[in-house]
């Protein structure tokens, strides 16, 4: 049964600020991507990544989010956020040369 987790408003205010500005220069990366040549638009998008304070706040909203679950391992040798979340889908280096470098 899920259980119930509780965060301080100063908490969750802290993580929505983060996702906010995150979430809105998303849309606004999207929204001028037809207007920019695509070389410009990624520029843009790497630009934002690499200068802007998301990259930092990302795991500090994961670090304040996991604080209410246990970090105890279970049999599989998992605490329960690690269970939960076995399936997320990560960048993968591999990945990304297959499909855009040629073969050697």
């Amino acid at each position: 049964m899920p259980q119930k987790v509780s965060f301080s408003e100063q908490e969750v205010i802290k993580v929505l600020t983060h996702l906010n500005g995150i979430v809105v220069s998303l849309d606004r990366l999207t929204s001028v991507h037809i207007d920019l040549p695509p070389e410009l638009w990624r520029t843009a998008v790497f630009e934002y990544f690499m200068s802007s304070e998301a990259l930092k706040a990302l795991p500090q909203c994961r670090e304040i989010l996991s604080r209410p679950f246990s970090t105890e391992l279970g049999p599989d040798d998992m605490d329960d956020l690690e269970r939960a979340m076995q399936h997320s889908e990560y960048w993968s280096f591999g990945d990304f040369v297959k499909r855009h470098l040629p073969p050697s």
